[in-house]
Parts: structure tokens; C-alpha cells; sequence
């Protein structure tokens, strides 16, 4: 025994752990279940969900980042040493404008590797439930460009790159993210306008402090470059999606692990309260679900795989409306880290992030199986059955309960006009 680490103590040093979900896929921790089942029992049925691969950051973030290269570049400091001996010869990752947003292509963390590798891993633990078939394969994505592409290199790798069999027999289905959508959407928090309009209602500022010293470090090893707090902070993201781009960053080594652990929290209080926790993200995440349950619910589909590539806001709140944010008890504080908390965006929804969701009968009964970035995730409140499996028909109640006067159509006021239910999962050939 004295060689053994747990996962949460090899865990707990690794940076990409503490990048608050804008840094390179990385596996989630989990409760130490065996994703490998002990019983012989396959899944008749998997629905994935997942988010876009690594990405370079969003235009205003971008200029945020682009400030802080600046004011360090143009400092003036002769003698360049400490931390930040690098900065005479750094370079901003970022090529263009037109790249902002856009998924990376270069480095060990680029996004289209990320995304080809889970295809590649997909077809390998499920492709029995593909195998010999000459059927259209659907991939359904959100129609911003990072989730196409994502969706067009999972599927190369899913036919491990075979061109000629991936343009045969793939069909990305691409939905468009705008209101007009309604229900039948990869963004249904686009769709409802009363979510996007309170957004910020809900905002709850972590208010920080280790950044504070982090500067004051800074500036005692690499004097002349008058770092604050906010630079810090600025620096730390420019880590993460450096990481992104090119697969290493100086900028990275400049900063101390704890820098990143108040990184990390800052992050998960705004997307906890602006997102995960929001009072509309049951009804956004709902449709998601319940078209989940009605595909595993039917004996027999057209398809038993189900791949549909997004953004991370909507797993967040596919998770909300599966239970999985049960295991959070209690609100973020925003005075102090909670540092026993179970809501960690770069355990949950860090970039490539994926929900993998296996259905088994077992005595002509359905369960379902969740994994969240590889790491098995008992549903709360439905873990009774074979190797902590939900019951899909007991799911199904619970989330019929739920849905009570918390819909998505009448919360959102979807208008007549626009889809009342998803149905690409079921339509698609139709759209082709």
C-alpha cells in the first residue's frame, strides 16, 4: 500500500484540473467506479452529448487577453528575469481575428485531434452497434462552425479515418441557433428569450483574493511590469487557452497552482449561478432529456447510436435536468472557496467535454448508465438498479414530476409558430 495514489491525490496537481472549463479536455475524477462493467451485459443503445472540441477564445475575450500581451510587451522593462523572463520574445497565439472562437489545429490539446481521438474511441467500446452496416450515420450539431467541425472530425475518427466510407455514409445534420428553433434544437438556451434576458439578474460575484498576492509575487520577481490582481486573472485564461493553441505555455510556468485553483472557483460561481443553477436551466435541459428517455424508451430505433456536438452551457443544463447537480447541496459561496464542492466546470464541462449514455436490459427491463468525461456518475435520486443504474421508467417519472409547470414551451413562451418538441432525432431523414 505504500505505493498506492489515489485519483483524487494524482488529480489534485494537475493544471488542466483548474482551468475552470476554458482549457484542453481532460477526464473527470469521479466517485472511483469501474467504467468497465463486471457483468457481461453490453448497451443496446448509447446518446452522447457533447461539447465542441478546444477552441481559441471568443472575440472579447480575445481582446481582453490581447491588452494584457500588450501592456506586458510594451512595459519597458530592460532587465527581464523572474517569472516573466520570457515576455522579449512571447508572441500572441492567437493568428487573426477570424480565428477567434474557431476550433485549434495545431499543438498536442487542438480541438479537431480532441474530437477525432473520441470518435476513434466511440467506434471502439460501442461500433458493435454499427458494425456491418451500410445505414446513414446521423451526427447532429449546433450550428455554430467549432460544433461542425467537431462533428465532421468525431465522425472521420468514428470511421477511423476512412474518407470515402465517412463521406458515404455520414450525415452531419446541422441546426441552426436562432429563436426560430423553439424546441427542436441543440441550444434551446437561444430559443428562450425570457432565459437570455435575466442572465445576468442572477450573477453572483466570487469575490477573490490570492490573486492579490499572486501580483504582489509577480512584482517582487519580475519588477517593472506593475501587475494587479485583474492582469493576473487575464494571464491565467491566456494560460488556458494557450493550451489550446499551441499546446504549451510559458505563461502557465509563470503562475503559482493556486492562482489557478481561485481561477477555477471564480469560474464555477458564474457558471453556476448564471448557468448550472439558473432557475430556467431544468426547462432548458428537459428537452434534452426527455428526448433521451423516448429514444431509449423505444424497443426498437433506426438507430441505436445517437452523437450530438453543442456548446457547454446546454450540458450544463442537460446535467440539471438529469439530477446531476443534486450532488451539489448547497449554493457557491462568494466569500471563501468551497473547496468540497462537486460543481467543477473543468470536471464537468471542460473543452471536448462529453455525456455518454448506455442503455442495458437486463429481464426485459431498461437502465441506464451515465458517464461524464469517462468517469461514471450515478443519477442522485436513481441508482438502485445493477451496478448503481437508473431505472429508465423510474427516470422517466421523475422527470415527468419535474417537468410539471417547469416545460420548456411554457416557461420560454415558445409561440405557436415555432417547434413545441425536438424531433431531429427521429426526422432527420426527412430534412436531408
Amino acid at each position: 500500500m505504500d505505493h498506492f495514489v489515489s485519483p483524487i491525490h494524482a488529480d489534485q496537481n494537475n493544471l488542466l484540473k483548474h482551468l475552470g472549463g476554458m482549457g484542453p479536455y481532460v477526464k473527470g475524477t469521479g466517485f472511483g467506479i469501474c467504467p468497465e462493467l463486471e457483468w457481461n451485459a453490453k448497451p443496446d443503445k448509447v446518446f452522447v452529448f457533447a461539447r465542441h472540441g478546444e477552441r481559441y477564445p471568443t472575440e472579447p475575450v480575445a481582446k481582453r487577453l490581447r491588452a494584457v500581451f500588450d501592456k506586458l510587451k510594451n512595459a519597458g522593462v530592460k532587465k527581464q528575469e523572474g517569472p516573466l523572463y520570457f515576455i522579449k520574445d512571447w508572441e500572441f497565439f492567437i493568428p487573426g481575428p477570424d480565428w477567434c472562437g474557431m476550433e485549434t489545429l495545431y499543438g498536442d490539446f487542438n480541438g479537431f485531434k480532441t474530437m477525432f481521438d473520441f470518435g476513434k474511441s466511440i467506434k471502439h467500446k460501442y461500433g458493435y452497434l454499427y458494425e456491418d452496416c451500410d445505414d446513414t450515420l446521423p451526427i447532429f450539431t449546433a450550428g455554430k462552425r467549432r460544433c461542425v467541425d467537431s462533428a465532421e472530425e468525431f465522425g472521420r475518427g468514428f470511421f477511423n479515418d476512412d474518407e470515402e466510407r465517412y463521406n458515404a455514409q455520414t450525415k452531419v445534420i446541422v441546426l441552426d441557433e436562432t429563436n426560430r428553433m423553439g424546441a427542436d434544437t441543440l441550444t434551446t438556451s437561444v430559443s428562450c428569450k425570457k432565459y437570455l434576458r435575466h442572465g445576468e439578474y442572477y450573477k453572483h460575484s466570487f469575490i477573490g483574493k490570492y490573486m492579490i498576492s499572486e501580483a504582489k509575487r509577480l512584482n517582487s520577481l519580475s519588477p517593472g511590469f506593475s501587475i494587479t490582481a485583474k492582469d493576473v486573472y487575464a494571464l491565467a485564461v491566456y494560460c488556458a487557452f494557450e493550451l489550446n493553441a499551441v499546446g504549451e505555455s510559458r505563461v502557465c510556468d509563470a503562475l503559482s497552482l493556486n492562482t489557478f485553483v481561485e481561477l477555477e472557483y471564480f469560474r464555477d460561481s458564474e457558471m453556476w449561478y448564471e448557468k448550472a443553477a439558473h432557475p430556467y436551466s431544468f426547462a432548458l435541459g428537459s428537452v434534452y432529456v426527455d428526448a433521451m428517455i423516448k429514444l431509449f424508451d423505444e424497443e426498437e430505433t433506426k438507430e441505436n447510436l445517437f452523437f450530438s456536438f453543442t456548446h457547454d452551457t446546454e450540458l450544463l443544463h442537460f446535467m440539471n435536468a438529469l439530477g446531476i447537480f443534486e450532488y451539489q447541496k448547497e449554493n457557491l459561496s462568494t466569500r471563501n472557496i468551497d473547496f468540497l464542492r462537486f460543481f467543477k466546470t473543468s470536471e464537468l464541462v471542460p473543452m471536448g467535454a462529453r455525456i455518454v449514455i448506455e442503455r442495458y436490459t437486463i429481464s426485459k427491463k431498461h437502465y441506464i448508465r451515465v458517464l461524464i468525461n469517462d468517469a461514471v456518475i450515478p443519477i442522485p435520486e436513481c441508482q438502485n438498479g445493477p451496478f448503481f443504474t437508473c431505472n429508465l421508467t423510474k427516470l422517466n417519472l421523475i422527470v415527468s414530476e419535474k417537468m410539471k409547470g417547469n416545460n420548456f414551451v411554457d416557461k420560454c413562451r415558445i409561440t405557436e409558430g415555432r417547434p413545441q418538441e425536438l424531433t431531429f432525432y427521429w426526422d432527420w431523414r426527412e430534412r436531408c
